[in-house]
């Protein structure tokens, strides 16, 4: 047996011997597939022996696999239980809560359901830190993060929080002269439309009808990487300008909403991510939970 042997690899190891597939394994905890067969191939390394037969169209248990399938599930079932009553039994959550968040979502929806989780625990301190880069969790000593999907980092646990609707919209004004008072724009023109984008060079993804998702780009009139910047622009007849329904309804008759022929923009996901590696504490796991039942509206 060489080197030390993880108890989270066992756990992920059961978790694809039990349903014999990577990728339900990564849905069932929260770890993304590529981690999930990386963590088994570290635990076949340490074990010195082959755990599992896999090839494109199917995973099966080996002899040894079988044996520690038997032997490790209900230990871990039996380890579960007895963590879950000393959390029961556990302290009011104090110390520091670190938390990252984007302007605009964490605005809106993070902070409201933080202050109310703050105000229920008093022995604990929020940091909450809004900005619309992505942080190295692990560098920079967050707890917690809240991120647009997708999310690629394998070194991060995603957990999917909520959907939220994206529409177009444009000022009256602008309406009125670039789009000769039409609020329905056509696939085929999208192109020639003046847009207030996030980044150089931008496309906006649309689901069409049957469900696949087309790109389109848009003519780029005005570039800002904050949404609420890209907002204002628009309100001031810059362009047309993507953001989240809620945002563009909070502009009352500054916007006018838009559609596009047949198409409907994609809704942006968003996750909680935190280090794969990090067991969660109370403080952070407590949090997460809140979030995602205030946070959703």
């Amino acid at each position: 047996m060489n080197g030390m042997m993880s108890v989270d690899d066992v756990r992920i190891f059961v978790a694809v011997a039990q349903h014999l597939s990577f990728v339900e394994a990564a849905r069932r905890t929260g770890v993304p597939t590529s981690t999930v067969s990386r963590r088994v191939a570290q635990l076949e390394e340490t074990l010195g022996t082959r755990l599992l037969q896999r090839n494109s169209r199917r995973v099966g248990l080996t002899h040894e696999g079988a044996r520690l399938l038997e032997r490790a599930g209900p230990l871990l079932d039996e380890l579960t239980s007895v963590l879950d009553k000393t959390v029961d039994r556990e302290d009011e959550p104090s110390g520091r809560l670190r938390v990252t968040a984007p302007v605009q979502t964490g605005a809106q929806r993070i902070a409201p359901a933080l202050f109310s989780f703050a105000a229920r625990h008093p022995r604990l301190t929020v940091e909450l830190k809004l900005t619309n880069a992505v942080v190295d969790l692990v560098e920079e000593g967050f707890d917690l993060a809240f991120r647009a999907g997708p999310v690629h980092d394998g070194e991060l646990v995603a957990r999917r929080m909520w959907s939220v609707p994206f529409a177009l919209a444009a000022s009256p004004g602008f309406v009125k002269q670039e789009l000769k008072g039409r609020t329905r724009l056509e696939r085929d023109s999208f192109g020639s439309v003046p847009a207030i984008l996030h980044q150089p060079g931008g496309t906006w993804r649309f689901l069409r009808r049957d469900g696949s998702i087309e790109e389109l780009r848009p003519l780029e009139r005005l570039c800002v990487n904050d949404p609420q910047v890209a907002i204002a622009a628009a309100v001031q007849g810059l362009g047309v300008v993507r953001a989240s329904e809620e945002a563009i309804e909070q502009q009352g008759k500054a916007l006018v909403r838009l559609t596009v022929t047949g198409r409907t923009l994609e809704p942006r996901d968003v996750f909680a991510v935190y280090p794969s590696r990090r067991l969660l504490s109370t403080r952070v796991r407590l949090a997460l939970d809140w979030v995602m039942k205030h946070g959703s509206k």
